[in-house]
């Protein structure tokens, strides 16, 4: 502890971690999903995501926890 101001010292600062290399696959990962170096359309994210949302919930609802894949 410092005896001035009654803290302790600072922790030295980590140096930064290194980035991660993006794959350079060529095709996307599902079916509808956009392809490398393209954005969605806001609205065309949010219902695509409501989507995911409803058939995840339909599936449970008919099939049970055996129609989710973890």
């Amino acid at each position: 502890m410092s005896t001035v101001h009654g803290t302790a010292p600072r922790a030295a600062a980590k140096a930064p971690r290194a980035r991660t290399p993006r794959s350079n696959r060529t095709a996307p990962g599902g079916a509808t999903a956009a392809g490398p170096g393209r954005r969605r359309n806001p609205l065309a994210r949010a219902v695509r995501n409501v989507g995911i949302a409803l058939d995840t919930v339909a599936r449970v609802t008919l099939l049970g926890r055996d129609g989710v894949r973890y």
